[in-house]
């Protein structure tokens, strides 16, 4: 028979009876209080245990831990996807958005380009940016605006792309940096852009420390305003001081901004031969280096949804729908590409031999894995419109969430 002190810890005891319903667990008894027998042999407390919950307490005493665990873990916390909508393509864009109301939570506008004083202006004046901002919002997501260092020329002409001559220009000097920063903040506001999102490329190394600055600066500014801010970068794997990729310290980028959006494309471009602009190990490559730079939080990775083709006297960009019309027009075999499962076909014109590498959702959807196995479920995508039809469907799919209008 259990001693004085035995029986009175038992009783002390809280023990409840649990059953699973649909499948939850609730407490539906208290157990009665523990009456040993009289002359009953001393039972170790587990054995007692086993024999006074039964048959049934025992099954909940399996299932309860992992009941637990899954509790204490909250469950995989929800992918957060984003896109951009170019004011070139932006009627096939933003009914791609549409087509997909409940998928995006962030939606980019790349909408701002810059004048030849360095002033941030819409590159397309008849969209009205304050309604569609207002939709994104109605609809749950967040309206981002980008700005990108293409320079519209003040005589006409060509836009040029990419120049870091105005940036440079523009950093250089802090009446002109403050003013810059204030327009800014000024055309996000006015039309309800939830954040900002800068995309300066091919800045010159020497301004790497202004360029921080800059970042540091408006960061500042748009916190007053209650506005996010994103820095969009171009990929490297390891630290560099060159051109381009070497002017943005992703360290101290990181400090200051949201979001560290890393472009995961041109690992084959113009400046190489043909062959896939991404494949998971090259990702991977680039991903741990920013780890290594930033928090895993701040870090948000961009896939290119179309690709490029080869050939001629230069490469180009190429879009799913072209891709798709240039192999059917030529009856090319599409292949697959073993390194990231993208598809490719090679076809012969009068301008010569030509080698297309382009995405499709089954190569997509193979990246989204590989990111989601590196830990990254956040993603955004460049860009909507032309994409493979059959893509925002099996995302949605993946994701849990609703297409269709």
């Amino acid at each position: 028979m259990l001693g004085k002190r035995a029986r009175s810890r038992f009783l002390r005891f809280n023990l409840f009876q649990f059953k699973i319903e649909n499948p939850n667990f609730y407490i539906v008894q208290r157990f009665p209080p523990f009456r040993p027998r009289v002359n009953a042999r001393p039972l170790h407390s587990t054995r007692y245990f086993a024999m006074l919950l039964g048959r049934r307490f025992r099954m909940s005493l399996f299932i309860l831990p992992l009941f637990l665990a899954a509790c204490a873990s909250g469950g995989a916390k929800p992918a957060r996807l984003g896109a951009w909508v170019t004011y070139w393509d932006y009627n096939r864009g933003i009914d791609s958005v549409r087509s997909a109301p409940s998928l995006l939570n962030d939606i980019y506008f790349f909408a701002a380009h810059l004048d030849s004083e360095g002033a941030p202006v819409f590159a397309n004046k008849n969209i009205p940016f304050n309604l569609e901002a207002g939709r994104v919002k109605e609809g749950n997501a967040l309206p981002w605006l980008t700005v990108v260092n293409d320079v519209k020329p003040s005589a006409g002409g060509a836009v040029i792309l990419k120049d870091p001559q105005v940036i440079h220009d523009l950093l250089s000097d802090p009446d002109r940096r403050r003013q810059h920063r204030s327009e800014i903040v000024r055309l996000a506001a006015t039309h309800g852009f939830a954040g900002v999102d800068i995309d300066y490329e091919n800045l010159r190394a020497v301004d790497r420390d202004l360029f921080s600055l800059f970042i540091r600066e408006l960061a500042a500014d748009l916190k007053q305003k209650g506005i996010l801010l994103s820095v969009t970068v171009q990929p490297k794997a390891r630290e560099s001081r060159a051109d381009g990729p070497g002017a943005a310290d992703w360290a101290d980028l990181c400090r200051s901004a949201d979001r560290l959006q890393i472009m995961l494309y041109n690992l084959h471009s113009g400046k190489s031969g043909p062959g896939p602009i991404a494949t998971p190990a090259w990702i991977k490559e680039i991903l741990q280096f920013a780890e290594s730079q930033c928090p895993r939080e701040r870090v948000v990775p961009i896939l290119k949804v179309s690709g490029m083709k080869w050939g001629g006297e230069h490469a180009e960009g190429v879009q799913y729908d072209r891709a798709a019309s240039l192999a059917e027009a030529h009856r090319a075999e599409i292949l697959r590409d073993p390194n990231g499962n993208v598809p490719y076909f090679i076809y012969t014109d009068a301008g010569g031999r030509h080698t297309v590498y382009y995405e499709d959702a089954e190569s997509l959807m193979e990246k989204i894995a590989a990111l989601e196995s590196f830990g990254y479920r956040n993603v955004v995508f460049w860009s909507l419109g032309r994409q493979d039809p059959e893509f925002l469907p099996r995302l949605a799919e993946r994701s849990g969430r609703k297409t269709g209008r």
